[in-house]
């Protein structure tokens, strides 16, 4: 790449040789004009290309981080001016939803859509060997004639999280972290203590959000299917949107109802139907319409049942910062919300996911049926025009994703040796536990509601028996740890069980070829 214009000469002046050359303003010989030469038009991408990104996953997680501190700050303001609004501080709601808006515009620029400027060199017997690069703003000069193309791509790379080994490493290392800082906090000095109270906001940032990372990575890995970046920010995006309306049934619609039938009710009392009735009802609503939102791009109940896991992610990561961050990053809290809460919200959402999927790629092909058969032309289903791949920074080599399979077992290194890598086949068992998807919405639904009331109210309940029966406090350690374990063993056995089951679900590919097919058989239709 030189960094001088590409030229050519005007009509009437001396003759030089004819093609492409390179040459320098000072090298300009006389009785010439430089005259830069014009960029190529850009151009549709073709359909069999392919684009490579570093893989940079940590820079994914810091991302999410910041997205969700933001939504954090946004939402919270937002909440409370419609609260001081509702209860008659018009002065104060107007203050918050001031307050809000700059947390969201910062949210909407780092959304905004990027784009992909691509100029490359193709091999042509009638192209040429000099030509423009604007991105560097020099030129650009081939061994062989060739033909300069200009295309702009969406980035739609695929999404790139931290592993799921790396990030449970990256948990334990937290919640020990928090111990130690804790110990320091009750039996160190005053310095000490406000050393640790300091060093505790490192741990509550990365203690409420990397076990979501190993959550996603896991999830994504088990069910298989190609995911955008872009995509799965958005869906973890709704879910954390889904909180807001949340908040307010919880916060203020549901009591203020309780209130009209039991307005002696205590606080405890209130907590208490909050947890078990509320919250699950409410909460397991909201998820579900942040699901609908994207019902018409929900092709199978693999696709629906991801969507859902990843909106339920969204909730768990913005509703498990509240938690981490009121206890001051205890290690209890991250421990019991990272293996327990976090994918019991991912599953249920999981299960009316997978039930709109099934309802959606159903319906899909009942309408192709449909329009065949009155004699419409079907057209062809949509491919993605450029498929996205990740590189390794090192050594060069492509990295597998989740759906896609690499073509060869030759890695090219950045030096351009190519490297062989024999391919080992997966065996895979049969699994022990394999628990279908719910193919009605509406059952979906209920079960959703029904395992997030399992989880809260098992702990309610049992605090409330423990409470009136003047349990020993030993003891009530000892039945919390072991109910708590049995509750989170049954989430991940359930959870996996699931998994089991919507890998093998259908992708939507069978709706594609009955597409394909139809499109072949009504091609001389008229629509």
């Amino acid at each position: 790449m030189l960094p001088c214009a590409a030229s050519s000469m005007q009509p009437g002046g001396p003759q030089v040789p004819t093609g492409p050359q390179i040459v320098g303003m000072t090298q300009q010989p006389p009785g010439t004009t430089l005259v830069l030469q014009e960029a190529v038009s850009l151009t549709p991408a073709p359909s069999n290309l392919q684009m490579a990104r570093p893989s940079k996953p940590w820079r994914m997680y810091g991302r999410i981080v910041g997205l969700v501190i933001l939504l954090f700050m946004f939402e919270t303001f937002f909440f409370y001016g419609w609260a001081f609004a509702m209860y008659g501080d018009a002065a104060s709601g107007a203050i918050s939803f001031i307050c809000a808006i700059p947390w969201l515009l910062w949210v909407v620029g780092i959304r905004k859509p990027r784009a992909v400027l691509l100029e490359r060199a193709v091999p042509d017997t009638n192209g040429t060997q000099l030509h423009v690069i604007t991105t560097q703003s020099g030129s650009l000069q081939t061994p062989m004639p060739t033909r300069f193309d200009r295309h702009l791509i969406r980035d739609d790379s695929v999404l790139d999280v931290p592993s799921t080994i790396a990030s449970w490493v990256v948990f334990t290392l937290t919640i020990v972290i928090s111990i130690g800082l804790w110990a320091a906090i009750i039996v160190g000095s005053e310095i000490a203590m406000m050393l640790a109270f300091f060093a505790l906001i490192p741990v509550i940032v990365v203690g409420f959000s990397i076990p979501v990372m190993a959550w996603w990575s896991h999830s994504t890995n088990r069910i298989g299917l190609p995911t955008r970046r872009r995509d799965a920010e958005t869906w973890l995006m709704a879910g954390i949107f889904s909180t807001i309306p949340a908040l307010f049934i919880n916060s203020i619609f549901f009591p203020e109802i309780v209130l009209l039938f039991a307005p002696d009710i205590s606080a405890e009392q209130m907590e208490n139907l909050g947890a078990v009735i509320s919250a699950p009802v409410g909460e397991e609503i909201c998820k579900g319409l942040a699901i609908l939102y994207f019902a018409s791009k929900i092709k199978s109940p693999k696709h629906g049942f991801q969507i859902g896991f990843t909106v339920g992610l969204g909730f768990a990561i913005l509703e498990n910062l509240m938690y981490v961050l009121g206890t001051a990053g205890s290690p209890m809290t991250i421990f019991i919300r990272g293996i327990g809460s976090i994918p019991g919200h991912a599953v249920w959402t999981g299960l009316t996911g997978g039930a709109i999927g099934w309802t959606m790629m159903n319906k899909r092909a009942n309408d192709l049926h449909i329009a065949a058969r009155a004699g419409i032309q079907i057209k062809p289903p949509e491919s993605e025009p450029v498929q996205w791949k990740l590189v390794d920074n090192k050594t060069g080599a492509l990295i597998e994703t989740a759906g896609q399979e690499m073509q060869s077992g030759v890695a090219v290194t950045p030096s351009g040796i190519e490297i062989w890598k024999p391919t080992e086949s997966i065996i895979q068992k049969d699994p022990v536990l394999k628990i279908p998807l719910p193919k009605n919405i509406f059952f979906a639904l209920i079960l959703a509601m029904v395992g997030h009331a399992s989880w809260n109210g098992t702990f309610t309940v049992f605090a409330i028996y423990a409470e009136n029966t003047g349990m020993a406090l030993m003891v009530e350690v000892i039945l919390s740890i072991f109910i708590m374990a049995a509750m989170v063993l049954g989430v991940l056995v359930i959870g996996s069980g699931l998994l089991h089951s919507v890998r093998s679900a259908p992708d939507g590919s069978q709706v594609d070829d009955y597409q394909s097919e139809l499109a072949s058989i009504t091609a001389g239709n008229q629509s």
